[in-house]
């Protein structure tokens, strides 16, 4: 049995100075004019591509105002941070489009309103009602109430590609034009689809209800009996993206938000952290996380396992990666190891850590031998 401990992302923990925040919502919402896109729900909805869940409003900064937005604009975000801005991102995690949230309070910092909420799909310690949710903050204007129920003859398929652009028209999907693009959603998210009207298009609608196009190929139903070579091919598909801190999009991952988006993909939800992602193996899981099997020795371990690794002997879990199997006689892994670099495949004694262990998610039968 392990102890239970404090739930950490990956990165060494930064001092986050509390700065002005991001400039406030248009004139209108400033004024009190504008509508409250949550409307005071106490379940709501991510009406953005990707949703950063701050720490703390009093923390965000005026660099973080693209990801404040609506529509966000991630990628505009994280180009224009330098490298020392991206380690003191105030975030805790993302939540996809379209993702529940639990609206526990609203506050209003100089115009623009933020809710205090708990993503649901997110399981850590933290939350002590069980709810299987990671809490944090989101600008209200990122957020929205209207949640309708998808048409008959749709499936759920979901983004397979770190990122996919939704177009407005199948046109404009079928021959990828710029000029049709809607937004960029970010992988492993969610929606109801059906055929499109030419071919190699799927018609998606959006929790309002509203309809837009992928290409086909962009997309992937939830595999019924996903393996640990699934868990490793996933995982490959982010080799070199850079790492983000707080990072639970295909846009830039932290260590744990990679390892816990890939096993969401195949359908099984894992906690949001590093060290919950290891206590899980050992009889920790938090509410709403699948039960793990501790793995101790590196030769025992088979692809899809999370390996864990502590900064120093007896510390704290503040790694993982996903196991991908023997090269050369060397244990290797897929990780996202820090600020400043890319998602890589190395061996297990590459980072620089401690070695603590592993968590086996997926039952034993389905994995086959290494």
């Amino acid at each position: 049995m392990f102890l239970a401990k404090i739930a950490l992302t990956c990165a060494a923990a930064a001092a986050l100075t509390a700065v002005a925040p991001p400039p406030g919502a248009p004139a209108a919402a400033a004024a009190g004019a504008a509508p409250r896109p949550c409307a005071g729900a106490p379940t709501c909805y991510v009406d953005v591509s990707v949703a950063e869940v701050w720490t703390d409003p009093a923390r965000v900064r005026r660099v973080d105002a693209p990801a404040t937005a609506n529509p966000v604009d991630m990628r505009a975000w994280l180009e224009d941070m330098t490298l020392d801005e991206q380690r003191r991102i105030p975030g805790e995690t993302q939540a996809l489009h379209g993702t529940e949230v639990t609206v526990e309070k609203t506050v209003e910092r100089d115009g623009l309103l933020w809710d205090y909420v708990w993503v649901h799909g997110q399981p850590t310690p933290k939350d002590r009602a069980g709810r299987g949710a990671y809490p944090g903050w989101i600008p209200d204007r990122q957020l929205t109430s209207d949640h309708r129920q998808p048409p008959g003859g749709t499936r759920e398929a979901r983004i397979s590609r770190p990122t996919a652009w939704g177009y407005s028209t199948a046109a404009d999907a079928a021959s990828a034009a710029a000029s049709g693009r809607s937004a960029e959603y970010s992988y492993n998210t969610s929606f109801p689809v059906q055929a499109g009207p030419v071919p190699g298009v799927v018609e998606a609608r959006s929790g309002d209800g509203s309809r837009l196009f992928f290409r086909a190929a962009d997309l992937a139903p939830v595999p019924a009996d996903p393996t640990g070579e699934d868990v490793v091919a996933a995982a490959r598909t982010f080799l070199g993206l850079p790492y983000v801190w707080a990072g639970a999009s295909g846009f830039g991952y932290d260590c744990s938000g990679l390892v816990s988006q890939v096993y969401s993909m195949l359908g099984l939800v894992v906690p949001r952290d590093a060290q919950p992602q290891f206590d899980a193996g050992g009889g920790r899981a938090p509410a709403g996380s699948a039960e793990g099997e501790r793995i101790t020795g590196t030769q025992d371990l088979r692809p899809g396992d999370v390996v864990a690794f502590r900064s120093t002997t007896g510390g704290a879990v503040s790694h993982v990666g996903v196991f991908t199997g023997m090269r050369n006689g060397e244990p290797m892994m897929i990780n996202a190891p820090g600020t400043g670099e890319g998602v890589r495949e190395e061996p297990l004694d590459g980072t620089g850590r401690v070695y603590a262990g592993a968590t086996r998610f997926l039952p034993s039968p389905s994995l086959g031998t290494p």
